[in-house]
């Protein structure tokens, strides 16, 4: 497989397909965990009902534990995320939203332009508002390189 055809591939044959997720009700303890272990959260529904709801990352994260003051600008005051000024109990207030995602069937390079457009790591890959599978950009990189080098192992390309 050359590159062009991994920008033909659809987002089903690269996504990781165990995402890390949260219930929107989800306590902050439980939300701090999942982070922790896999840098990210997608915030759904319910553990049954997997329609997408919100995102939470390590900045999210960082931000609602921050002592940071509310910032006073000369329209009035932005209070933010933070633990020092709000009650953030649940995933669902303090995730992320709205959510960038694209379809299964989705190519790789539409995938990657979206990415790049939007400036995101992540992209939920979601069938009918559900996530079925995410990508990311270890998992891109770790799948071009494993596709795109098979070729050259076997002496088909040069590098």
């Amino acid at each position: 497989m050359d590159e062009r055809d991994f920008y033909r591939l659809p987002v089903r044959e690269v996504m990781e397909r165990d995402p890390p997720l949260v219930a929107r009700d989800a306590a902050l303890a439980e939300v701090a965990r999942v982070v922790n272990e896999r840098q990210h959260a997608w915030v759904v529904e319910s553990k049954e009902d997997r329609k997408l709801r919100g995102i939470i990352t390590q900045k999210d994260l960082v931000d609602i534990i921050s002592p940071i003051p509310s910032k006073s600008y000369t329209t009035g005051t932005i209070r933010l995320k933070c633990l020092h000024h709000a009650e953030l109990n649940k995933a669902e207030d303090f995730m992320s939203k709205p959510i960038v995602c694209c379809r299964p069937e989705t190519t790789m390079e539409q995938a990657l332009c979206l990415m790049a457009e939007r400036r995101i790591r992540r992209l939920a890959v979601a069938e009918d508002d559900e996530i079925i599978g995410e990508l990311n950009l270890g998992i891109v990189i770790g799948n071009y390189l494993k596709k795109t080098q098979r070729e050259g192992a076997q002496g088909d390309r040069s590098i």
